[in-house]
Order: C-alpha cells, then sequence, then structure tokens
C-alpha cells in the first residue's frame, strides 16, 4: 500500500479556538490563527449561520442602535435609531416604518432599554438616551416618543444620561457625569419629585460612568476610562464597593451571561464579574490574556469601543461583539466568545467580518432571541439561519491552523524536517460541500487540495476507491501532499453558496526524513 508506515497524525477541529499569543509552545494542536465567519457549536468547525432581511430597509440611513419592543406578550415592535436623527418604530415585521422622533442629534451613543408597567395597568415603555439628547420614552404602542416627563433638573443642554436601566428596588437609574439618579419606583420617568442622587466615587479617575447594569440585588456602575463599582441603593447611605480597575467606554459594553456580567474595557480586554460571599460584592478577572495575548490591541480600533455593542445569544451560549476593526470607522468585525463550553474547554473565540454590524441585538423569532444587526442601508437583518448565505449570495468560512512541528506527539519530530504524505477530512455531512485546504510548509503556501465533501452517508454502489461511513461522520478521500517541511500550517476554505459540512478532524500522514 503506498501508504504503509506512515505516521498519521489527528487533528481535532472543534475543540479549540482563535488563539492570539505569540509563543507557539503555548499554542496547542487544534488552535487557530485564523477563525472567521464559522461556528463552533457541536465541537465542530461549520460556517456561521446565514442571514435574511426583515421586512424593508428604513431608508438610506445606517441604523446606529435597535431593540426588540414586546408592548405584551403577543405584540412585537422594532425600534431603531438611526443616522439622521431619527427614531423610528416597526410594525411587528419590518414592512413598514414610522417616525416617533425626528431632528435628534446624532453625535452621542444611542442605546434602549425597557422600563415601565411600574403598576399594574400601567404600559411599558421603551426608553433612548445617548449621552446628548434628553432621554426620549415610547408608551405603550404609541404613535411618538415625547422627552422624558420630569428629568432631574441638572440635566441641561447636552448633559444628559449616557445609562439607564431598571433595577431590583423598582427604580429607573440613570448615570450623568459621576452620578446615580433614581427615578420613582411607580413613575420610571419622574426624577424629580423626590430627589435621589448617589455619587460613585467622584473623585475617582473614573470620568463619568458609561454604563449601569442591576446585578444579585446591586446596581454595578461602570466607568469610563477606569473603575467599576458595586452599589447598594437601598441603604440610607448607599454602600458603594470599587470591585475591578477596569471600566468600559460605552453603554453596551457590559453583558450578563447566565450567572456573571461580561465587560469590555477600553483597552479591549473582556472581564468576567461575578457574586462572591466574601466582601458581599463581585470580583473581575480578565478572560482574554491567556489565549488571545495583544489581539485586541492589535486588530480592534479601541478608539470606537463607546459604540460597540455586546449581546449574549444564550440558545447556543455565545457571547458577540459588534464592533470595529483597526483603523476603520465602519463596524465590520464580531467577536465571538463561547461561553458554555469555558469551563470545560477553555475560552474559544472567533471572528465575523461578513456583515456591516451596525447596531448589533437579539430578536426574537419562533420563542428564541436570535442575534439581529441593523446595517449602513437602513435594513435589519435575523441571523443565524439555516441557509448559509446573505440574500442569495455566498460568503467565505477560513480556519487557519497555527503552524506545528508536531514534536508534542513524535518527541524526535522538534525541529526536524518531515516528508507530507497525504491528507483526509473526517466530517459530519450536513450539505454537499467544496472544501479547500492550502498546505502552508514553513510559512509558504506549497499546495491547494480541493475535497469533494458529500451531504450523507455512503452507499452502495460506489466506484472503487471509496469509504463507507455512518449517517453523521464520514470521511473524504486522501489527497497526496507533497513537500519537505520543519513546520506545517492548513488553511481550510469554502466559499460555496448554501454549503455546511462540520469539519471534524484533519488527518496527516507524514514521514520523519531528518
Amino acid at each position: 500500500m503506498p501508504f504503509d508506515g506512515v505516521t498519521v497524525v489527528p487533528i481535532l477541529m472543534g475543540r479549540e479556538g482563535l488563539w492570539g499569543i505569540r509563543n507557539s509552545a503555548q499554542i496547542p494542536l487544534g488552535a487557530f490563527r485564523t477563525l472567521r465567519n464559522v461556528t463552533l457549536e457541536d465541537s465542530t468547525v461549520r460556517k456561521m449561520g446565514g442571514a435574511a432581511a426583515l421586512g424593508s430597509a428604513i431608508g438610506a440611513v445606517t441604523v446606529h442602535a435597535a431593540i426588540d419592543y414586546w408592548l405584551d406578550v403577543s405584540t412585537q415592535r422594532t425600534l431603531a435609531f438611526t443616522s439622521d436623527g431619527v427614531l423610528q418604530k416597526d410594525d411587528g415585521s419590518g414592512a413598514s416604518w414610522a417616525n416617533l422622533a425626528t431632528g435628534l442629534s446624532a453625535a452621542g451613543v444611542p442605546a434602549f432599554t425597557i422600563g415601565g408597567a411600574e403598576e399594574l395597568g400601567k404600559n411599558r415603555k421603551a426608553f433612548f438616551f445617548d449621552g446628548v439628547n434628553s432621554p426620549r420614552v415610547l408608551s405603550g404602542d404609541a404613535a411618538s416618543a415625547a422627552a422624558i416627563s420630569r428629568p432631574a433638573d441638572d440635566w441641561v443642554g447636552t448633559t444628559q444620561p449616557r445609562a439607564m436601566t431598571v433595577h431590583d428596588d423598582g427604580r429607573m437609574w440613570a448615570a450623568v457625569g459621576n452620578n446615580l439618579y433614581g427615578s420613582l419606583p411607580n413613575d420610571h420617568e419622574d426624577f424629580t419629585s423626590f430627589r435621589l442622587v448617589v455619587p460613585v466615587a467622584s473623585g475617582n479617575l473614573g470620568e463619568y460612568i458609561a454604563a449601569l447594569r442591576s446585578y444579585k440585588g446591586l446596581l454595578l456602575a461602570f466607568k469610563y476610562p477606569r473603575g467599576a463599582y458595586a452599589v447598594d441603593p437601598s441603604e440610607a447611605s448607599p454602600r458603594i464597593i470599587k470591585f475591578a480597575e477596569a471600566g468600559v467606554y460605552g453603554p453596551q459594553n457590559v453583558q450578563q451571561i447566565e450567572d456573571d456580567l461580561l465587560s469590555v474595557a477600553p483597552d479591549g480586554s473582556w472581564h468576567l464579574a461575578s457574586a462572591t460571599q466574601a466582601t458581599g460584592s463581585v470580583r473581575a478577572t480578565d478572560i482574554t490574556a491567556k489565549r488571545l495575548g495583544a489581539f485586541f490591541r492589535e486588530q480592534i480600533n479601541l478608539a470606537q469601543l463607546a459604540a460597540a455593542q455586546l449581546v449574549y445569544y444564550a440558545h447556543k451560549g455565545v457571547a458577540k461583539l459588534a464592533c470595529h476593526s483597526v483603523g476603520q470607522t465602519t463596524k465590520n468585525r464580531v467577536v465571538n466568545f463561547d461561553v458554555l463550553r469555558a469551563t470545560d474547554v477553555g475560552e474559544r473565540w472567533s471572528i465575523e467580518d461578513r456583515d456591516r454590524n451596525e447596531a448589533l441585538f437579539l430578536r426574537k423569532k419562533s420563542g428564541i432571541e436570535i442575534p439581529a444587526f441593523g446595517d449602513a442601508a437602513g435594513q435589519i437583518w435575523e441571523l443565524d439561519q439555516t441557509d448559509r448565505g446573505k440574500a442569495g449570495a455566498a460568503y467565505t468560512m477560513e480556519a487557519e491552523l497555527w503552524d506545528n512541528d508536531f514534536a508534542r506527539l513524535v518527541p524526535k519530530w522538534e525541529g526536524r524536517r518531515k516528508h507530507g504524505r497525504f491528507l483526509q477530512v473526517e466530517y459530519d455531512p450536513r450539505t454537499a460541500s467544496t472544501l479547500t485546504v492550502d498546505v502552508i510548509a514553513d510559512g509558504l503556501t506549497s499546495q491547494s487540495l480541493t475535497f469533494a465533501l458529500s451531504s450523507g452517508p455512503g452507499a452502495l454502489p460506489q466506484t472503487l476507491p471509496f469509504t463507507l461511513a455512518g449517517a453523521t461522520t464520514q470521511l473524504s478521500q486522501r489527497k497526496r501532499m507533497l513537500g519537505v517541511f520543519t513546520r506545517l500550517a492548513l488553511r481550510c476554505r469554502n466559499t460555496g453558496l448554501n454549503e455546511d459540512s462540520g469539519l471534524i478532524k484533519l488527518l496527516v500522514g507524514m514521514e520523519y526524513v531528518g
């Protein structure tokens, strides 16, 4: 047989994610240098879900912020703020859009939060805030969004709330500068009838409170550029504890994921805040340094993080950050963090660059909150669709492994030359697809091998040679590799429309040269 005596190295494709550190001795086999437009669900490498347009475009505008707004359990609306300074509302399906407020400044960092329904019979309300315009409020399904009815006396001009959230005490809390303002519990628009102001570390280096979250009975205030504080507003003299040095840049840089809070600091590092009984507060840890190193500083435009939007796709356990790549002023990146697998396989990261995600949010569809976004052409898109395409167009999946000398598996291969003999793909056949694998020998692309992956189990009759496998796992034919190398990397690519096969393993046949 032509491959007798060849050492076969299996490379698991779905365990590791993107690694950004540069020390190759610490990068495991199966880690990726590039991992874009993929999903790691089911512990395979698959092309990420497609995108479907929701109704019609709002107009020739950029969508800066959006939210899925439910008046009750059966009435759904999408609210959006666009680059022309207009608040918009759709009919529930995106088929038509109506203006709620016009003539607003687009100079702030826009965001929404849900309030209202303070007492039985009162309307649910959507609050819009951006730090520049007076907060706007949509009550129920009204035809317009009016300015908040009773703002605090010192909210004047462009000194307006940068962050708002409803806390466990029933109040709407707003942040202006270093101060927290509490509304009446029975009226989330009333900040004047009973003046409740809590200064948060005014003398600290944090310039202002950029984000607020209610978490386990505490109100968490994240400052820019540094400092995160846990506030207990239920006490007559509110207890304030600093629980992290890292702050955030914008109102949507913080998101709850399962039992913890995830935040993105102005330097691009990601931090996890967890409840602790030791201090009666929370503790924070950096989760990016180990695997990503300086990746965010090198790849992401940190100056634009104020407008970045972090959401948690709970259905698949993935946190998603829509942001700008380095040097760009358009939001053309999504960074994905696999939350649910972090405890058993460690942090897994990937990148999306298919879409211009100007306003990332979650939208309920068939009972599941799925990712959605507004783009620079006024269109709302629903993500993670079964078809691997966007408006009938294909996109590229790319997964490039870090180069390796495989000495961890065969110690004598360290620093020695190997002869490539063959490459084979083990995969989950979702659809018929064409996979291209670039062979990168010592930093140079030496071959591009093409594999035709089938859509189902092998069956007789077949033309020899063939591999007969089960319904969920198949082996491709072997492709001959050429050349001699010390270190080898492999790059997998797929560009076909609606093509989706889950990559399980790459089987690399090699011989020792010396």
